[in-house]
């Protein structure tokens, strides 16, 4: 990793292993961005953030003194923290397991839903159900559920799901339900289970596997009583953070991904990143211009935009990790702060026709970060015609064309943004990328004072939402 001096003052570039570009040249160093002697008044915010994620990382106690242990999971094929040998060993068995399946449901929501859904989209692909097994190289058809709870949507999976059933000569269908959910009373996943199995018990033969708590919750001992694998929801893990534990992992074995690569990934990051001086971590370095832009300059919201339709999930995926860990009421000494950005979750180049206008030239409330790949196929070119002249133009140079024009022009309206490139869409990459975010929001949460990894208005929402179901069951309704 290293960072371009020369460039400091006007803003430049990091680059993490010349596998992640982090270009913040639109948000620090301009009459309209975040400035150096911005840097210097919060230095000493930023030196204390710092520390604190030092020592998150050697102590794994959050500021509530509960478990914080995601920087372990870059490692966690090779220590215990996270997951037992036993269970590991389980894991890395999935990937020929799973071509036993014709299906897998994956069934969660939040954290257990939205990794896994990036995951699929960038490596499995909207097509993938409509291949040939052996297309898919053994590997089951995928689906998901248990992320709202829309009878339609349901309705409509089963019927689907059937359909396959119905294609199968001399046999019935092998589905695989894997339901992950810590406490197993979270109301979305459970409808899921329950209506899929009312709705398929008669055509298919379903199967379960969990991921769960180790000890607590109601799925573990249903596990132990019908003879069902299960897997665990790491203690210290929040649903946020999950992707690299069990819940995404699982999922990624029975997908038939390299799970080892997407660990290499997070693990060049941790990694890179450590240093305590803002100069030599990209992480703390873009914490800090979002925390202080925020603070200073009235950036009240986040637009995460990556380039390409295959990473449309990433944005649903980054609203939550920056929504739920930053949008705070108190900071860790009580008082009232009301922290936290707003995120969009848009996409390139679609959205530059139906959001840009208001980035561009709406309230001054708003920061934009970009996200794209380097390495796009370019054997598909198109001929366009520009201003009298006419030539065939790569549809990879289009997008990346479009993606500079969107920058440039909130540049011209004096809009901060920030470009993160990947060089490749891999499960490597993709990897350094989540986990670079996971590290950002460690950062900015502790320059913030807040606690990142807790959710007390989720919570909320749970308590209110179970008490109405119960009255309706009584009848009080």
């Amino acid at each position: 990793m290293k960072w371009e001096y020369n460039q400091f003052e006007y803003g430049g570039s990091m680059n993490i292993g010349n596998e992640l570009l982090i270009d913040i040249k639109h948000l620090l160093g301009n009459r309209w961005s975040v400035k150096r002697e911005d840097l210097d008044t919060y230095s000493r915010q930023i030196r204390r953030a710092a520390k604190d994620v030092s020592k998150l990382r050697q102590s794994g106690k959050g500021p509530d003194g509960s478990q914080v242990l995601f920087p372990h999971l870059p490692y966690l094929l090779k220590e215990e923290v996270l997951i037992s040998r036993k269970e590991r060993e389980a894991l890395l068995r999935l990937r020929e397991e799973a071509k036993g399946y014709d299906a897998v449901v994956s069934i969660g929501i939040g954290g257990s839903y939205l990794g896994n859904q990036v995951l699929f989209d960038l490596f499995c692909g909207p097509y993938w159900n409509q291949l040939t097994k052996e297309e898919r190289k053994g590997y089951p058809q995928i689906y998901f559920s248990g992320q709202n709870v829309d009878p339609v949507s349901l309705t409509e999976l089963a019927s689907c799901i059937k359909r396959e059933a119905g294609r199968i000569a001399k046999r019935r269908m092998k589905v695989l339900f894997l339901v992950i959910s810590k406490s197993g009373t979270t109301i979305e996943p459970v409808t899921a289970v329950r209506g899929l199995k009312k709705l398929l018990d008669s055509v298919c033969d379903i199967h379960l596997m969990a991921i769960t708590d180790k000890e607590k919750g109601r799925i573990r001992p249903l596990s132990e009583k019908e003879h069902f694998p299960c897997f665990t929801v790491p203690d210290g893990i929040g649903g946020r953070f999950s992707v690299f534990s069990q819940v995404g992992l699982v999922f990624a074995g029975l997908a038939g991904l390299p799970i080892s690569e997407f660990l290499r990934g997070a693990k060049m990051v941790e990694e890179a990143c450590r240093s305590e001086k803002i100069e030599e971590n990209p992480a703390l370095m873009l914490a800090a211009l979002k925390f202080i832009a925020m603070k200073e300059y009235g950036m009240a919201a986040e637009v995460i935009m990556p380039y390409g339709d295959k990473l449309r999930s990433l944005g649903w995926w980054y609203a939550q990790l920056l929504g739920e860990s930053l949008g705070k009421k108190y900071d860790v000494n009580g008082n009232i702060v009301y922290n936290g950005r707003i995120p969009v979750a848009a996409v390139g180049t679609t959205d530059m026709h139906s959001l840009t206008q208001e980035h561009q030239q709406g309230a001054k409330n708003k920061l934009v970060q970009f996200i794209t790949v380097k390495k796009l196929p370019k054997y598909l070119s198109v001929i366009c015609d520009e201003n009298g002249v006419s030539g065939p133009v790569p549809m990879s140079r289009m997008l990346s064309a479009a993606q500079r024009a969107n920058e440039e022009a909130l540049a011209s309206e004096g809009r901060m943004s920030c470009h993160i490139a990947m060089a490749e869409m891999t499960p490597f990459h993709v990897g350094a990328l989540m986990y670079f975010f996971f590290l950002t929001i460690a950062y900015e949460g502790a320059m913030a004072d807040i606690n990142a990894f807790d959710q007390p208005g989720v919570e909320d929402y749970k308590r209110i939402l179970h008490e109405d179901l119960r009255e309706y069951i009584l009848g009080k309704k």
